[in-house]
């Protein structure tokens, strides 16, 4: 039996880590031995790893630099897996660096995001890619990025898209309200955008558009950009509006809950939350950005903006909400067929089985 570690920074409350977490169940189950070791004690998904008795540990000593990498080597000098899948860029590196340094497994480095310039740190990882066995991206638009900058990774690439647990977000057929509810799941900092929504909200205050929007995404309430984004919401009187809120540990009722689903980010990997309402059955309202159009399609199942342009979005928040009712009926049933035949855990799960048994 093959031994698999999964690495990650933490267990918080991220996509990263939902699919990560979901990897490993997946793993477990056609009867890998699997095991996941993180280095921040984050716990948000550790209960869901306990009931599906998969071990997961803290690796001690990794602080910073120097100590963190060898810390880790360390780590799995002890562990001696057969395969290590590392998720984000930093656990990636550390891997990397740790086969470097006399470790030896197979390596697969998973890219959660897309890339938007080539810095000293971005050379750095790519360069200790070389090490690493198998490059997993989970968007094509990162994909086509490597491959136009670092040729030499071709015969490592592998995209591999998010998957969407079909049974836990199922389909739910709702009637809009006639004030139509907009749920955002997404953290709250800079790359999401909240700003730039809260400036369309106010657009649209003052087109006289009747609408709400939800935010689950507090994490850090000492965190900065929330508190501009606060004080913004109350300066242009959008209390009515918009609502921030802490994330959910059952997005999947929210998602259920709501009319239609937005999220006005200025870059995503393939974001689990647009799929994961899909899933539910909800139209999508979102940035025209990386891999969205591949699931969300204008006149199908969504709507797309420009998410630089707060009249962009607003315009486009305004397009979906007056549609027929029978047209957002329709909006959402293509949305869950669009998860169904996109997002299943079993191609999900089945590429990464290809790989560790070179199929």
């Amino acid at each position: 039996m093959q031994k698999i570690i999964l690495f990650t920074d933490s267990l918080g409350a991220g996509g990263a880590q939902r699919q990560l977490v979901g990897l490993a169940t997946f793993l477990r189950q056609v009867g890998y031995s699997v095991k996941v070791c993180t280095y921040y004690d984050l716990d948000f998904y550790k209960s869901t790893l306990d009931d599906n008795q998969i071990p997961n540990e803290l690796i001690p000593g990794v602080d910073s630099g120097k100590g963190r990498i060898l810390a880790v080597r360390a780590y799995f000098k002890r562990e001696n897996p057969n395969w290590v899948i590392a998720y984000q860029e930093t656990p990636s590196l550390l891997a990397c660096a740790a086969k470097i340094l006399g470790c030896n497994y197979m390596l697969i480095v998973s890219e959660r995001n897309t890339t938007q310039n080539i810095g000293m740190n971005e050379r750095v990882r790519f360069f200790l890619y070389r090490w690493a066995d198998a490059i997993v991206p989970n968007s094509y638009t990162q994909s086509d990025f490597l491959l136009s900058h670092y040729p030499w990774m071709k015969s490592k690439l592998t995209t591999i898209s998010n998957f969407v647990d079909l049974k836990r977000f199922e389909f739910s057929s709702r009637h809009r309200r006639k004030k139509p509810l907009i749920v955002v799941a997404a953290s709250i900092w800079p790359p999401k955008n909240t700003v730039g929504l809260i400036r369309a909200v106010k657009i649209l205050k003052d087109r006289r558009a009747s609408f709400r929007i939800e935010w689950y995404g507090i994490v850090d309430v000492s965190n900065d950009y929330l508190a501009q984004s606060q004080k913004l919401i109350k300066e242009l009187e959008l209390e009515d509006y918009i609502n921030l809120l802490p994330k959910s540990k059952q997005i999947q009722e929210k998602y259920k809950d709501c009319d239609y689903f937005c999220l006005p980010s200025f870059y995503e990997g393939t974001p689990n939350v647009i799929c994961e309402a899909m899933s539910c059955g909800r139209p999508v309202i979102c940035s025209k950005v990386c891999d969205n159009p591949v699931y969300v399609a204008e006149d199908e199942n969504g709507f797309l903006f420009d998410p630089k342009n707060p009249v962009s979005i607003a315009d486009t928040i305004q397009r979906a909400l007056q549609i027929s009712d029978e047209k957002y009926l329709s909006y959402c049933s293509k949305s869950r067929e669009k998860a169904e035949r996109l997002l299943s855990g079993f191609f999900f799960v089945d590429k990464y089985i290809t790989i560790i048994e070179g199929r």
